[in-house]
């Protein structure tokens, strides 16, 4: 069971329960203490269960927990859909680069390919681990609340590297390109799309109707969309002139 399905249990588990300690979480899902540990972690960022002595509990807003269980249940099919069709474009042996993307870490998740894997991405790493091939870490400063290394020495790793292919993840998806919420991933984003042979953007149909504030890149720089629903006319009539080719899973 990967970590997406397992916090929605969790999240299941405390609604009814209200209390879990950490050996209960353990045991449910025959885990280890540093993975629960991870899981606990990212429910307390995310605000959607608060730390107890030796475990967590449900907080005071329950609305809230509700909305994320719900946002969680649909998103992690599509998220699951898309990570595995975007296995197609991936060969044995290539130089492949895996953004800060929770559908891309379901993509590492399923990943069967022989290939020289990098990322920036904590969670990406954890899926990569034990798989065939090379998986490399870029290194950096670290972004706690997505997990994911940046700065100046990771624009400078990625100088050196040459990506077969790169899959990119986004926050927004409007007619001029590719956006996220925080500038130093627009780097990142922006400074590996340069350095790939070629660039597949994986989001869910979701993002068309979001804006954020800082673009990544154009659709020129993308080769291939990948998104479980149609896009707008305006982005439509955007990747006509741009040779970008948008499937729909």
């Amino acid at each position: 069971m990967f970590q997406e399905e397992r916090i929605y249990e969790i999240v299941n588990m405390l609604k009814d329960r209200r209390v879990l300690s950490n050996q209960e979480i353990m045991q449910a899902f025959q885990i280890s203490r540093d993975t629960a540990r991870r899981d606990i972690v990212k429910l307390v960022n995310e605000g959607f269960a608060i730390r107890t002595h030796g475990g967590i509990a449900l907080p005071a807003i329950q609305d809230e927990v509700k909305d994320y269980k719900k946002r969680l249940s649909i998103n992690s099919e599509a998220k699951i859909r898309l990570g595995k069709y975007a296995l197609k474009y991936i060969s044995a042996g290539q130089t492949c680069f895996f953004d800060v993307s929770t559908t891309i870490q379901v993509l590492c998740q399923y990943l069967d390919e022989n290939v020289l894997a990098f990322t920036h991405s904590l969670d990406n790493m954890e899926a990569l681990a034990g798989k065939q091939g090379e998986v490399h870490l870029l290194g950096g400063k670290l972004e706690p609340k997505n997990r994911y290394l940046y700065g100046s020495k990771t624009i400078m790793q990625i100088e050196d590297i040459r990506f077969d292919i790169a899959f990119l993840g986004a926050a927004a998806i409007a007619a001029d390109g590719i956006y996220v919420v925080d500038d130093e991933d627009a780097c990142i984003k922006r400074k590996v799309a340069e350095r790939a042979a070629f660039v597949c953007v994986v989001a869910d149909g979701a993002k068309f109707n979001k804006t954020s504030s800082f673009k990544v890149i154009s659709f020129e720089k993308v080769d291939v969309l990948l998104t479980t629903q149609e896009p707008p006319l305006s982005v439509k009539e955007s990747v006509k002139h741009t040779g970008t080719t948008v499937e729909v899973v």
